[in-house]
């Protein structure tokens, strides 16, 4: 992936990064949202990981917000 290659995450993190991925990727399923493709949400969860996002509610509404408008899927939750 183009920009990720220079960085790393330890394991506890990936975990955290994974979790917000499959909470973010629930939701989005939840709404009947079938425009978004993982790697596109993927993308989203890792860009804010790298800035030194680590909360996963942060890095899910994060990714959410920068894929969806807000209304689509906080109504959802």
């Amino acid at each position: 992936m183009r920009g990720f290659h220079n960085n790393s995450f330890d394991p506890q993190t990936l975990v955290v990064l994974e979790a917000a991925f499959d909470e973010a990727w629930l939701t989005l399923k939840a709404i009947g949202n079938t425009t978004v493709k993982p790697d596109e949400l993927a993308r989203c969860v890792l860009r804010l990981a790298m800035e030194g996002e680590r909360d996963p509610v942060a890095l899910h509404d994060g990714a959410l917000k920068g894929l969806l408008p807000a209304t689509a899927w906080r109504e959802a939750s």
